[in-house]
């Protein structure tokens, strides 16, 4: 019978990644019949391939060390990158028939993984724990091909010493105000799968016009929409539209720069992730995607400035709780077709 390790040492071990993060950590909770079984069968296997892009690497690398901590003996094969590299990535491998990852995390709002699933390379599961999320998260697919497990958003950014209290922007139209000629940055959607699914909210919210504003006033473009609050903090840029995370982690860390939850909704990306149907570690990756919706993994996402898909999961102290935020998001219709945007979003921006 494989052993199992004590509930006494995994808590241990989970305190102490709390512990080094700065927050209290409670005890995880003693595995279910099923969890058991599942563990076991996992561990012969040995290991698990996860493809990430829907947080950033040290995020991730912190999720994969709580994994392995919890289930001794089970190594998390990490790749993580940019949505529209993973994606990319992830077709590449499916066209020459050898897909490594057993896990698949994207970070559009679901057209990605939606083609992937009617194209057959999913397999289908629910996990136990899918009851355990927020309502709205809980049947992304109703199928069973694919789970949001973490979401993330896009706010505004803005550096506190260029940028009055009484001059701050209210909403995202406001970056297309003249005042902020020069001034605003966002990131590419030819690169970034949330800057992909910005623009096409904002298209549909704004229409085409409000990129031709955009233009107009001088917003700078990067490859990496991490990069804006770079930007930002530098002083280089006033504004830029830029991950929750990296946000937050920019104020805590003192830098110079505030966050601004736009009146007309932060974007949210309820990124799924599925289980290749054709999965080296099938086991493994039911374990892993049960991870992914448990209360230790989203401890640690609230631990690096993100946001928790589980009601007993609190936000860190000063944040609004996801339900408090008002966002919006783009449609799945629009996940399907927002790469028809790329080509003319070059061809306006230049890059």
């Amino acid at each position: 019978m494989t052993q199992l390790p004590s509930t006494s040492r995994r808590a241990a071990l989970l305190g102490g990644l709390a512990a080094s993060a700065g927050l209290s950590r409670p005890a995880k909770a003693a595995m279910t019949p099923y969890e058991t079984e599942l563990y076991a069968n996992a561990k012969k296997e040995g290991e698990v391939t996860w493809y990430v892009a829907q947080i950033l690497g040290e995020t991730a690398q912190r999720v994969a060390t709580a994994f392995q901590t919890a289930y001794p003996g089970i190594k998390v094969n990490l790749l993580r990158a940019s949505g529209q590299v993973l994606y990319q990535r992830v077709m590449q491998e499916l066209q020459m028939n050898a897909l490594q990852g057993d896990v698949i995390g994207l970070s559009d709002s679901g057209g990605q993984q939606a083609e992937l699933k009617e194209a057959g390379h999913f397999a289908q599961y629910k996990p136990h724990r899918l009851t355990e999320v927020l309502p709205a998260f809980q049947n992304i697919d109703p199928d069973g091909y694919y789970h949001t497990t973490i979401v993330s958003m896009a706010i505004i950014v803005y550096n506190t010493k260029l940028v009055k209290p009484e001059d701050k922007p209210k909403t995202w139209l406001d970056l297309a105000d003249p005042k902020w000629k020069g001034k605003a940055a966002m990131g590419h959607p030819g690169f970034s799968s949330m800057s992909t699914s910005w623009v096409a909210t904002m298209n549909r919210l704004y229409g085409w016009k409000y990129f031709e504003n955009l233009a107009k006033n001088e917003t700078q473009v990067t490859r990496n929409i991490n990069d804006t609050t770079t930007l930002v903090t530098a002083g280089e840029r006033a504004l830029g539209c830029t991950p929750v995370p990296t946000a937050r982690m920019g104020v805590a860390r003192g830098n110079p720069v505030g966050v601004i939850y736009p009146e007309d909704g932060a974007l949210l990306l309820a990124s799924p992730t599925g289980i290749s149907k054709t999965a080296k570690h099938p086991a493994a990756a039911r374990l892993l995607m049960e991870f992914l919706l448990s209360p230790e993994c989203g401890r640690v996402i609230v631990e690096d400035q993100g946001d928790s898909i589980r009601p007993d999961v609190p936000s860190r102290p000063g944040e609004p709780s996801l339900t408090q935020i008002k966002t919006v998001s783009a449609t799945l219709a629009e996940s399907k077709t927002m790469g028809e945007l790329v080509e003319p979003f070059r061809n306006l921006f230049g890059f």
